[in-house]
């Protein structure tokens, strides 16, 4: 249906064709990751990693999933309560956490080559004392957490190589250039910090005093950005104009947790929330929308002023039926994996073209 407050047209369907495997695991995910180029074939069995927490019990784990069977391959004990993991390459990962007394809360982990064993590598040491999201491109590693630090780590060194405070807390990051960090602070605003430039944002992007928790690059149009809110509004960015946002979703009852766009489908974009729904917004349907680039390839819908306007498809990939959150998820060629607070991995592939 059509939300007034924000101007959206858009609706929430079920009916999306998919397979869908399930697997109880005892303990509330906090935040799972697919293993990045892991297959190439794509009926292959694909293998994620998953950081949780419950019953005392902390625990980082390797799995092996396909959309008709989920199988626990390794665990390993967590010595802290986590809060992110971010894969460095397709062997090493790091997992944020909130830490004790002296103790560091970035611990990198590394897949043996059979992909059976969790080894444990390195430890790094952050100023903020629960580091909330980490982030990743192939040779470094960002963090932010409570306390207001962006920091920028080498896994390799025990101390970050870049260090700012800013004045709030900040909940979201992503690499938006090599040397470019986006965060989202809990007031709203989204900062780019260009890292070899010292300590001053080179962009402020702000819209009102809504927390920032998710931040997504569009993976082919790189100006394209999305933010995830707390009051559950979904923002679309273009940061070569960031005067206002394009557009204003409201798409979710609760918090965003987390968003990210599609790597293969790059206007295909999801949410999950704490109102316990997984949404695929449909962006890829109106790749008529846009106009043509200089080059001659196509401007992503997202980037038209009409975007808030059209009727979109939206597909809740969940159902209606549970209930509670959904804190973290991840997309790899079509096959969707997500967990939260229901203690149960879901592992869906569309059988939609």
């Amino acid at each position: 249906g059509i939300n007034a407050e924000y101007g959206t047209n858009y609706f929430i369907q079920s009916n999306l064709s998919m397979t869908m495997s399930t697997k109880f695991v005892g303990e509330s995910i906090a935040s799972v990751k697919w293993v990045p180029l892991c297959n190439v074939v794509l009926d292959q069995a694909s293998l994620a990693v998953s950081v949780s927490k419950g019953s005392g019990k902390r625990s980082v784990c390797i799995w092996e999933c396909s959309p008709d069977k989920i199988r626990l391959i390794q665990s390993q004990a967590l010595q802290a309560t986590p809060t992110s993991l971010a894969f460095l390459s397709p062997k090493t990962f790091a997992v944020g956490s909130e830490k004790g007394q002296g103790e560091p809360n970035i611990e990198v982990w590394e897949i043996g080559s059979n992909s059976s064993e969790l080894t444990s590598c390195s430890s790094l040491r952050t100023n903020n004392k629960l580091t909330t999201h980490v982030t990743a491109n192939e040779k470094l590693l960002a963090s932010v957490g409570e306390e207001g630090y962006l920091e920028v780590h080498l896994p390799s060194q025990a101390n970050p190589v870049y260090s700012v405070k800013c004045e709030m807390s900040l909940h979201s990051a992503s690499f938006y250039q090599s040397h470019s960090v986006l965060v989202g602070t809990s007031a709203g605003q989204l900062h780019n910090y260009d890292t070899r430039q010292g300590e001053t944002p080179a962009a402020t992007m702000s819209s009102d005093l809504v927390s920032i928790l998710s931040i997504a690059v569009h993976t082919t149009q790189p100006s394209i950005v999305a933010n995830a809110r707390s009051d559950g509004s979904l923002l679309i960015w273009d940061m070569r104009s960031s005067a206002f946002p394009l557009a204003t979703f409201a798409g979710h009852a609760s918090a965003i947790w987390e968003v990210q766009f599609e790597k293969e489908r790059s206007d295909n974009l999801y949410t999950c929330s704490e109102d316990g729904q997984l949404l695929l917004w449909n962006g890829a349907a109106l790749s008529g929308v846009g106009g043509v680039l200089g080059g001659g390839g196509k401007v992503s819908p997202w980037l038209t002023p009409e975007i808030s306007h059209q009727k979109m498809d939206v597909f809740n990939l969940l159902g209606s039926d549970n209930k509670l959150s959904i804190n973290s998820f991840d997309v790899l060629r079509g096959r969707v994996i997500c967990g939260g607070e229901r203690q149960t991995l879901f592992c869906s592939e569309s059988s939609d073209e």
